[in-house]
């Protein structure tokens, strides 16, 4: 059982990790990497730092569990975070992954709810958690904090509504395929490109929607078309991007 890293109830210190304050501010701000926070000045990005706390996770470690009470608003500082729903027969779907710059707890902010599910740390990953009553203050100061607070909202939603018109008209192949070519990528020899895949495979099989089977299948059929190929530790390269981006376009043209 993963353990669970902030307490829940309203405003009160997290548990099980260590939490501080930057001695200085202005090093390294984790503030300064969110969109959410960048149309303030340096000056106006030291003063939210100020009201931030940062918690670290081991991977493994939740940072709250469905249902919480969850009056924190968490931006990723470094590493990842997966957001996943557990069906009540115990399956697990993952929704999406948190990296660099994204955060989490917008909704409790603006609605109240609570979340109908998890955020676990893949690997040792720092946040930086506002609590929403110094968020509130930060938002009647800083008007501009809400209105990209929202934009990041409708941009999940996009993005959200894309997979499932990818999940109703496209294929595991078509999926998978867009699912690549939206990875970090390094260029490699004659056109080439390098990518690493950032989860497990039964992961990235729950966030396509697909099962870890199928998902191998279809790996093993881009690598024996020679529209990829696989190295350890879930190093690929692609060595058709052509074919690859041909494939992804597959169930946007449908």
């Amino acid at each position: 059982m993963p353990r669970v890293a902030i307490l829940e109830g309203k405003g009160r210190m997290p548990l099980a990790v260590s939490t501080d304050v930057d001695a200085d501010p202005a090093n390294d701000l984790c503030v300064a990497r969110v969109p959410l926070f960048q149309g303030l000045t340096h000056a106006q990005q030291v003063e939210v730092a100020g009201f931030a706390r940062t918690v670290r996770l081991d991977a493994v470690e939740q940072a709250y569990t469905a249902g919480s009470d969850m009056s924190q608003l968490m931006v990723v500082h470094t590493g990842q975070v997966k957001i996943a729903r557990t069906s009540a027969a115990g399956h697990e779907q993952v929704i999406r992954v948190l990296g660099p710059g994204d955060f989490i707890g917008e909704s409790a902010f603006l609605t109240g709810t609570r979340p109908d599910h998890a955020a676990e740390a893949l690997v040792h990953t720092e946040l930086c958690v506002f609590r929403h009553a110094d968020l509130g203050r930060l938002v009647e100061k800083h008007p501009s904090i809400g209105l990209r607070m929202l934009q990041g909202v409708s941009q999940r939603l996009d993005d959200t509504e894309a997979r499932l018109a990818s999940v109703i008209l496209g294929n595991v192949s078509s999926r998978l395929a867009d699912y690549l070519l939206s990875l970090p990528a390094t260029p490699g020899p004659r056109g080439a490109i390098y990518v690493t895949l950032p989860l497990a495979k039964k992961d990235i099989a729950s966030l396509l929607s697909t099962t870890p089977e199928s998902l191998s299948r279809q790996l093993r059929k881009l690598t024996d078309t020679g529209v990829i190929s696989q190295q350890e530790q879930g190093r690929i390269t692609i060595t058709d991007v052509t074919a690859l981006t041909a494939l992804s376009t597959l169930s946007k043209r449908d």
